[in-house]
């Protein structure tokens, strides 16, 4: 049973659907687009705008949807919805069918109330509604320069994945220095030393072989002044890059290196982070044979 929301009074919804009067129904859609913005529309057989929960739904462009099924398991619902739009018919200054053409849609999420309502006589007001269909929109269909077709596929929708968001893996899950590795990064100043050519080159840096590997090199001064590369290795106080300098660094140029990690539990215990290490050496390997 779904759980009626009421506008205002509370049990009013209830009382009204258990009166033994006549009422009316109207379809509002609360359509929030990709960048956060709400589109609110309703169905209702009024020309001005309706108020619920505080929000103001505007008269919509003509809306025809089907029918509402529910599906028990993780059987993905869908609803099939047809928008018919006029050119005074605008998203954020644009055309209703030129937004959809120009993919607005792309990642919008929609929720569909049933409002009730005790008549359509002035002044119209809602009295509450129930949430019909929630979910995001799947796909845009038959877009031509009168009207289109939408598909809104309810939450089980994102069970459709061909793999879970974690992979069984040694190497760790993160990227280093990201919000769940939540390590900082810490620029350690060196200056380049001799024999440098664009792919390598010693420094003045005094830590420990594979300190850098996989971290990156960004210039501070010389001819490569505000470039950076990934650290390819780093042993013996020299650098190696991922990928060439346009210009080989002269000695004394100066440049930031920032530690790597190789996503090895090592490592992470290394940086003091084992904490949030989340790779799976220790996971079985497969084995083929007879149980």
């Amino acid at each position: 049973m779904k759980t009626p929301i009421d506008n205002g009074t509370p049990g009013a919804t209830v009382a009204l659907l258990n009166g033994g009067g006549p009422f009316v129904m109207a379809d509002l859609w609360a359509i929030t687009l990709n960048g956060g913005a709400v589109i609110r529309w309703h169905g209702a057989g009024v020309p001005g705008p309706l108020t619920f929960n505080g929000q103001t739904y505007a008269k919509g462009p003509g809306i025809d949807r089907g029918k509402i099924s529910t599906k028990l398991g993780v059987e993905v619902a869908t609803i099939d919805v047809t928008f018919a739009a006029g050119p005074a018919d605008l998203i954020n200054g644009a055309p209703l069918i030129a937004f959809a053409q120009g993919r607005g849609f792309d990642g919008a999420t929609v929720v569909l109330y049933r409002a009730f309502l005790a008549s359509w006589a002035p002044p119209v007001s809602i009295v509450g509604a129930v949430i019909a269909f929630s979910g995001r929109v799947t796909a845009l269909k038959d877009v031509n320069r009168a009207k289109f077709g939408m598909t809104v596929s309810a939450w089980t929708v994102l069970l459709n994945v061909n793999m879970g968001p974690d992979v069984f893996q040694a190497g760790c899950l993160n990227t280093h220095y990201d919000a769940n590795c939540t390590l900082t990064p810490v620029n350690v100043p060196g200056t380049v030393s001799s024999g440098a050519t664009v792919n390598s080159f010693a420094t003045s840096l005094a830590n420990p072989d594979h300190y850098f590997d996989k971290g990156t090199v960004t210039f501070t001064s010389g001819a490569n002044a505000g470039l950076s590369r990934a650290v390819k290795t780093y042993a013996a106080g020299a650098i190696s890059v991922a990928f060439p300098l346009p210009v080989a660094p002269a000695a004394g140029d100066g440049f930031n290196a920032v530690r790597g990690c190789l996503l090895t539990m090592a490592d992470c215990t290394a940086q003091a982070n084992l904490i949030h290490f989340r790779g799976q050496p220790f996971t079985p390997p497969a084995i083929q044979g007879v149980l």
